[in-house]
């Protein structure tokens, strides 16, 4: 289980490093000042798998790892220059194959595309 001693897990919103507190109850959570995020975990799977995660970022480093998944599904739009999350809703297809071809710009009056292979 989870040790309130030493233990942090990043914000959901801006990645800031949080103590990770223990309730009367002893169940897990985390409050962002900065950001207003409260995160609250309840269930004992729950648990279980924030205490696997906060293990893993004490091991592995969590910043660094939010690091590279930032550069794998934050992608910069070709056209405007604007930055994006990578979203299902983006998803531009081959007509021929039906795969990914890459992910259009969110960005309103924008045609950019982002084709796959080209991020990382």
């Amino acid at each position: 289980m989870i040790n309130a001693d030493t233990k942090w897990f990043p914000c959901p919103l801006c990645l800031r490093p949080l103590d990770v507190r223990m309730t009367k109850r002893k169940k897990p959570y985390v409050i962002c000042s900065l950001c207003g995020v409260q995160m609250f975990v309840r269930e004992r799977a729950g648990i279980e798998t924030l205490s696997k995660l906060v293990e893993q970022g004490i091991k592995a480093d969590v910043l660094t790892r939010i690091g590279q998944l930032e550069q794998r599904y934050r992608l910069t739009c070709p056209d405007c220059t604007k930055p994006f999350w990578v979203n299902p809703e983006l998803t531009g297809t081959n007509w021929l194959n039906g795969k990914v071809s890459g992910y259009r710009c969110p960005e309103k009056n924008c045609s950019g595309v982002v084709p796959t292979g080209q991020h990382s």
